[in-house]
């Protein structure tokens, strides 16, 4: 009988212990009165610009840099270089059997798109368009579905590319080719690598400029003294007179213009095409200011640079950014200046 009552007891106490460890449980890790504080990490918030201050060669031409700031580019001798601004690490981009024309940024991407000039054996010239990805030191020639090269052909060999223009949300490319005391011509590449020849007004090409989410090219008459977009019959209106300077574009379409004289402006335009209520914003700068000191971001901020004072002035909010040397541009965390052989970065 002493067994049976000892084997019910020792039966008894897992028994009894789970239920002690259940009560706990329930009490303490499942009340309702039980609150938990929870955080949230973004860890891509967490990453800092880098900081930037790299040396290039004292012949260096053509500097540049990426929207976000992690690469440097520039030209020396007609070779292309890029640093990665996180090691200071330079890479020569070699182009085979041509040369380089002309190479821009794109405006959200870790990647450049190159413009190189080929004359071929018969003394035909042409132009064929490259893609570097610096993040991945990956190259590519623009193709179509067919792995077809795309090129533009050239009836002077002294035509070269004068500018570029990009739309990233519609992947479609403006390229703008001439030479001194010629009409320049103007081509669209489609995101197929398709190229066509845009037809524009009868007048001297200035600056050309992409819309992001429309597929609009906007662009300087500088015969006329107006700025037009190609489709649209009337130029883009401001309401004032003096000289109109075609600045820039920003990500949602709004169009930048200057105005002013002898290449010095005094106001910027800031409109909107698809608004019909206060489409058009002004600036009015405190002083004529030449307008390559002007850059718009491609947030909208208007900046100014002193040059007397090496300051940069975004002119919304009067916040101002000191540099050392010479500016040499602007990107999303701060500006570049170069000093000597030294490009220096100073964030906003």
């Amino acid at each position: 009988m002493n067994k049976i009552k000892r084997l019910i007891i020792w039966s008894l106490i897992p028994i009894i212990l789970e239920l002690i460890g259940l009560l706990y449980f329930n009490n303490f890790y499942l009340n309702d009165e039980t609150t938990f504080n929870t955080k949230k990490v973004d860890l891509a918030s967490k990453k800092s610009p880098n900081k930037i201050n790299a040396k290039i060669p004292e012949n260096a031409e053509n500097i540049s840099v990426s929207y976000n700031g992690n690469y440097i580019s520039y030209c020396e001798d007609g070779v292309l270089n890029v640093i990665d601004t996180s090691n200071n690490k330079s890479k020569e981009i070699k182009i085979d059997d041509g040369k380089l024309s002309y190479y821009k940024w794109l405006p959200d991407k870790d990647i450049i798109l190159i413009g190189e000039k080929y004359i071929n054996y018969s003394g035909d010239s042409y132009l064929k368009f490259e893609s570097y990805n610096a993040k991945k030191d990956e190259k590519s020639f623009l193709s179509d579905e067919k792995n077809k090269e795309m090129k533009i052909s050239l009836s002077d060999e002294k035509y070269e590319v004068l500018d570029i223009a990009v739309s990233t949300a519609t992947n479609v490319t403006y390229i703008k080719v001439g030479k001194e005391g010629a009409k320049s011509r103007l081509y669209r590449i489609n995101v197929m690598a398709q190229v066509e020849e845009t037809k524009y007004l009868e007048c001297k090409l200035g600056k050309i400029a992409a819309q992001n989410k429309e597929d609009r090219i906007i662009y300087e008459d500088m015969t006329y003294n107006r700025i037009r977009a190609v489709g649209m019959k009337n130029p883009i209106a401001t309401g004032e007179n003096a000289t109109h300077y075609l600045l820039n574009t920003d990500s949602e379409d709004r169009i930048y213009i200057g105005n002013g004289t002898n290449g010095k402006i005094k106001k910027i335009f800031i409109i909107n095409l698809k608004s019909s209520k206060e489409n058009v914003k002004t600036i009015t700068l405190p002083q004529m200011v030449d307008k390559s000191n002007i850059y718009i971001g491609r947030d909208g901020k208007v900046l100014v640079d002193d040059i007397s004072k090496s300051i940069v002035t975004e002119m919304t909010s009067g916040k101002e950014t000191k540099y050392t040397g010479k500016l040499i541009g602007v990107y999303s965390y701060g500006v570049i200046s170069a000093d000597g052989k030294k490009i220096i970065g100073s964030l906003f």
